[in-house]
């Protein structure tokens, strides 16, 4: 699929929803950005694994790395595609595991798979998983890019779809200046 309907197709699926969020980045967001409708449609995820496959598949991953929740969904859907095994991360940023028994062999090729990316440190985390365990990464997609600069990750980095969403450092927030409570919400 090329990238204009693709982006179509994922803006058209993945809602913006409005309040005071903070991020696994620690940035404070006036919008979070929901993958749930899309990863509970299999054809529509089938579609956007397919797409994402296709853009990897010189690489010839043997694994696709993504992060626990809808994110996991996409990653088996892409997985599959390829004919390369699924592994899932969990926890906290900065504190994320592979889950027991998914493991990264050494020398074993890997993609990551990322639904929503704001400054990159979710994939960097899990790029230093995949070295810890002697594996390669080859690439990262991304569903959905609002970090509003061009990622920096020294691997080919292929995205879906762009939202210009802004995002604050939590000293900097506006919603916290004024007074609006914040919700826990991790992308």
């Amino acid at each position: 699929m090329e990238a204009a309907p693709l982006e179509s197709l994922v803006r058209e699926h993945a809602p913006v929803r409005r309040g005071h969020f903070l991020l696994s980045s620690g940035m404070h967001t006036p919008y979070y950005v929901e993958l749930e409708a899309i990863v509970q449609d299999p054809g529509l995820t089938a579609t956007i694994g397919r797409a994402i496959a296709e853009r990897f598949r010189e690489q010839q991953p043997q694994a696709v790395l993504a992060v626990l929740g809808p994110d996991a969904i996409l990653g088996y859907e892409v997985a599959s595609q390829l004919g390369a095994k699924a592994i899932f991360a969990d926890g906290p940023l900065g504190r994320r595991t592979l889950r027991p028994r998914f493991q990264v062999k050494p020398g074993e090729r890997v993609l990551i798979l990322m639904g929503v990316i704001v400054t990159g440190d979710s994939a960097r985390g899990l790029m230093r998983l995949v070295a810890a365990a002697g594996g390669q990464v080859t690439g990262a997609a991304v569903l959905v890019d609002r970090s509003s600069v061009p990622l920096q990750l020294g691997v080919p980095v292929e995205t879906l779809a762009v939202f210009d969403l802004e995002a604050y450092h939590a000293p900097l927030c506006p919603l916290c200046s004024a007074g609006q409570p914040l919700e826990r919400s991790m992308e």
